[in-house]
């Protein structure tokens, strides 16, 4: 196909189907088509099931086998030549994506940006439960607790799982609103976890008071730069209706020890932080720092010389209710002291990290 004519997808994401289903509804018109990938038989029968339908109804239906892996990437692979084939139809003219709840759009936005020349990614949109988002964000329970995991090696948390699809979203739904007593509050908390996202109210009914698909808002470098490193503070929205988000910094190494200590503190009363920090027993590396409810992970980013920053430590954490100095102070504890920066060998202190990085 020729540039021009790229077919515009719309991906649907969120935890909770029934939400969905009126959102769906207001995704298709009489020249789109939907692929609605369900979970409900993963756990029982290793399979997810999926559908193709348009205005006039069903079209198609069937299964892709789930193996012992990961989950995610085994239905990226399936998904992509039922997509080839609905495209080289060419009776249609756009296509709605809803993916199983426990998919992240990060993923499968990069892969079908990568792999199919002839769509073009148009509008992300997340469904958020206005009554459960804030229980979501702030637990540590993890998705295969909920019989929601993709596949065995799915070691995620339903807090982890919320925030991704909120930070990669342009467009937010929130449902159930009519039910919550904060509405600008939940408003208030997406924006700070993602300033690039719209969002949109839905009625009681579950129906979207603006629009939802072919919006022409997905931007795939914007995307990824905001769902990859958060390192600076013009991401940091103003504080407002109980949400704070604090940018903390330092040119100083963290005590891999005294940190480790610490991360039941810091995560304390943060729904969502992320950033970078430099381990002074690993002073060459820079490691991500993640954290989603109750639960932070550390994972590798690379080599500081392999960037044009100096070795830092720079964390955005998000909260409700958050005291901004009660949180710096007990990550500047974290830091090397000035006598310790002068007479330690690093080299020599304890790795309570061995095992994750």
């Amino acid at each position: 196909m020729a540039a021009h004519s790229k077919m515009p997808l719309s991906l649907l994401v969120g935890l909770s189907t029934t939400l969905r289903e009126p959102v769906l509804d207001a995704m298709l018109d009489t020249t789109s088509v939907a692929v609605v990938v369900d979970q409900d038989e993963l756990p029982g029968r290793g399979v997810l099931s999926w559908r193709v339908l348009d205005v006039s109804g069903p079209i198609d239906a069937g299964e892709f086998t789930v193996g012992d892996d990961c989950g995610a990437c085994e239905l990226i692979e399936s998904l992509l030549p039922l997509l080839e084939a609905l495209v080289a139809r060419q009776h249609w003219d756009h296509v709605v994506l809803a993916a199983p709840p426990a998919m992240e759009a990060r993923p499968l936005a990069g892969s079908l940006v990568a792999a199919l020349p002839e769509i073009v990614v148009d509008t992300i949109t997340c469904v958020v439960d206005a009554v459960l988002l804030v229980e979501q964000l702030s637990g540590d329970e993890l998705l295969d607790e909920r019989g929601l995991a993709l596949g065995l090696p799915d070691r995620r948390n339903v807090a982890e799982l919320t925030a991704r699809q909120i930070e990669y979203a342009d467009v937010c739904v929130l449902a159930n609103l009519h039910r919550n007593a904060a509405p600008d509050r939940l408003h208030n908390l997406l924006l700070h976890l993602n300033p690039r996202t719209t969002v949109v109210a839905a009625d009681p009914a579950g129906v979207p008071d603006g629009p939802v698909a072919r919006t022409g808002l997905f931007e795939f470098a914007a995307a990824e730069a905001w769902a990859g490193e958060l390192a600076s503070s013009d991401r940091v929205q103003p504080s407002g209706d109980g949400v704070t988000t604090v940018l903390w910094r330092s040119t100083r190494p963290m005590h891999p020890s005294r940190l480790n200590d610490a991360l039941e503190d810091i995560v304390d009363g943060v729904v969502r932080s992320r950033g970078v920090v430099w381990l002074a027993n690993r002073p060459t590396q820079r490691v991500r720092w993640e954290s989603a409810g109750y639960s932070a992970s550390l994972g590798m980013l690379g080599e500081w010389s392999d960037t044009e920053h100096l070795a830092e430590c720079t964390v955005v954490a998000t909260g409700m209710g958050l005291d901004p100095a009660r949180l710096q102070s007990i990550l500047d504890a974290c830091l090397l002291t000035e006598s310790e920066l002068a007479s330690l060998d690093w080299n020599d202190l304890d790795d309570p990290f061995a095992g994750l990085l």
